[in-house]
């Protein structure tokens, strides 16, 4: 596959050069912006005409790798990841009359998934630094009829996966890992979607690893549970008798079962594969601009920043520092704070779904009786920062400037240096 740009196209956002020329500022900051590689390997898609998982390889191929990198044996590659969670519930035998346990802060999909199966989102509280579910906030929502929990690792900050995993053994309950915010995260050196059963991931546009709008995979290292997913996201398939060489000329009689279509089309594959190998250096990019905000923010007495400890290697979707209400003047607060961020020209956001059973989708019934302390107060003082790739340190900085000028205006009392940019 050549790395040099097809002729013919119309020019489009590339990550180091362009073929046309562009102002800088259409580059630099954008996510998610596609180079010559990614590119080319969807030209070459195209131009082959092999563009269905069956006539082309970059499927097979992308499950092959990404499982590779991400401490696998196994990948299925699918649509999306919802469809990714969806079908990773579904091979755990989650069905009707079950209960399977997500937490609070995340993406309505890690509930949705559970409610397509027939079966009921038991939603716990997370922790005040990783905002994800521990074991023992988990521990709190088994039931008789808890049959898996979705460990979400939020932003890419992992769950602490030990604990969690001896809970589960103890109860007998099955572990899904939602990586799709933690590409290329680590907890003691080994990497998310090889802890649990099974792990869901997501491509769509945003996230730290696209495949050029939408896509899925599902990872495990259970051959059993990989031959069930593969088979149910194309059409129940068997496996065994897909792989196996033709014999005569007649029909094939391969469906042992009843499935779907999710499978991911040739061009979503083609361009993972092209943007895995970049993968590392997009990690140490975000690193770097996340630690730039962590330096520059961390001593604000209005905002509560975090640390993970030493074992943990954060993959930094987003970079999370918590309001103080009590240190905030009057007539401020988060959404005030918010609004001039953003007016300043500091992109930033509440982040993900806090308290995600308070959607109007969710029955009375399944909510909790009570606010979950924890996940109502990340919901009502957080502020999520982008850290892309295409971001420089003197982006950041730029940044942190603009956000300590801001907090200044909303703080009780004036934030001294070194706190006040010059």
């Amino acid at each position: 596959m050549t790395e040099s740009m097809p002729t013919g196209l119309t020019p489009v956002r590339l990550r180091a050069q362009t073929v046309a020329p562009r102002e800088e500022s259409a580059v630099r900051g954008t996510w998610p912006v596609f180079g010559h590689a990614e590119v080319a390997a969807a030209v070459e898609v195209l131009g082959s005409g092999a563009v269905n998982y069956w006539t082309g390889t970059q499927g097979r191929r992308f499950e092959e790798e990404f499982a590779a990198a991400v401490g696998c044996e196994y990948g299925v590659a699918v649509a999306n990841g919802t469809m990714a969670l969806e079908i990773a519930l579904r091979v755990l035998g989650v069905g009707p009359g079950d209960e399977v346990i997500v937490p609070s802060r995340t993406f309505i999909a890690s509930a949705s998934c559970v409610v397509a199966l027939g079966a009921r989102p038991v939603v716990v509280d997370v922790d005040p630094d990783s905002q994800n579910l521990t074991a023992q906030t988990v521990l709190a929502g088994i039931t008789a009829r808890t049959k898996a929990v979705v460990a979400v690792h939020l932003a890419g900050w992992p769950v602490e996966m030990a604990g969690l995993l001896e809970l589960a053994r103890e109860y007998g309950i099955a572990v899904v890992e939602d990586c799709a915010q933690a590409h290329g995260a680590r907890l003691h050196g080994r990497p998310v979607g090889s802890w649990g059963d099974v792990a869901a991931w997501s491509f769509c546009q945003d996230k730290i690893l696209t495949t050029a709008g939408e896509g899925g995979m599902i990872t495990t290292n259970d051959p059993a549970l990989h031959q069930a997913a593969w088979s149910y996201k194309d059409h129940g398939k068997s496996w065994k008798k897909a792989h196996q060489p033709a014999t005569g000329t007649g029909y094939r009689w391969v469906h042992d079962s009843f499935g779907t279509n999710a499978r991911m089309h040739e061009i979503a594959a083609a361009v993972g594969r092209a943007a895995l190998p970049r993968l590392p250096a997009d990690l140490a990019a975000r690193r770097r601009n996340a630690a730039v905000l962590t330096a520059r923010l961390a001593g604000l007495p209005v905002l509560r920043t975090t640390t993970p400890p030493p074992w943990v290697e954060h993959a930094y979707y987003r970079w999370y520092g918590f309001i103080r209400p009590e240190r905030l003047r009057d007539g401020w607060d988060r959404g005030r704070i918010l609004a001039t961020l953003v007016a300043a020209g500091v992109p930033c956001s509440v982040g993900s779904c806090g308290e995600v059973y308070r959607e109007a989708a969710f029955p009375a019934a399944w909510r909790p009786a009570h606010a979950l302390p924890t996940a109502a107060e990340l919901a009502r003082t957080s502020l999520a920062f982008l850290v892309h790739p295409t971001l420089e340190s003197a982006d950041m900085h730029h940044w942190a400037d603009l956000i300590t000028h801001v907090l200044s205006e909303a703080s009780i009392g004036r934030l001294e240096p070194p706190y006040l940019p010059e």
